[in-house]
């Protein structure tokens, strides 16, 4: 071979190579993360998940650590993950810095790993995929709830507190 055609061939190897590397690199900045939902909402889901969301933004504004902010943390990031992946990362990255030794620790790391993982793609994963979905709704509807009739039972015993 001529020594034009090695040169060529070892500065399109390197090219290929470097571009290979880039793309196997591990994320380090939101410009670089995928900016669509890791779940895709149904409409009828959509208002409920806006509303916890709505939530657990004004819980997080008003907390700096415990339990209660570690819930608000992690019940935002799933909500993300009906919204943007982007997103849900940020906050689970959130999280798991400001509060790495939340009990949330495994789940956190799962899901950035999780999220972070382009075979997921996959049509062998879509069953998979789907039975997440639905545990994670089932947990944030569950949690909605929860946190709507533990506020109406405050409601309703400061009224009885206020009628006597």
């Amino acid at each position: 071979m001529s020594q034009r055609t090695v040169f060529s061939f070892a500065l399109w190897m390197l090219i290929v190579g470097g571009i290979g590397g880039c793309t196997t690199m591990p994320s380090g900045s939101s410009a670089t993360l995928p900016s669509s939902a890791f779940f895709p909402a149904d409409p009828t889901e959509l208002k409920p998940l806006q509303a916890i969301a709505h939530v657990q933004d004004a819980r997080m504004k008003n907390c700096h650590k415990g339990p209660a902010c570690e819930d608000a943390y992690y019940a935002r990031a799933l909500v993300a993950l009906f919204e943007n992946r982007a997103d849900a990362i940020t906050v689970f990255q959130e999280l798991h810095t400001a509060m790495p030794n939340s009990r949330y620790e495994a789940a956190t790391t799962g899901w950035l790993n999780l999220l972070q993982d382009p075979s997921l793609s996959s049509n062998q994963n879509k069953a998979l995929m789907i039975q997440l979905k639905q545990e994670v709704l089932h947990n944030l509807l569950d949690r909605s709830e929860l946190t709507t009739a533990k506020t109406v039972k405050d409601h309703d015993r400061r009224v009885a507190e206020l009628t006597r």
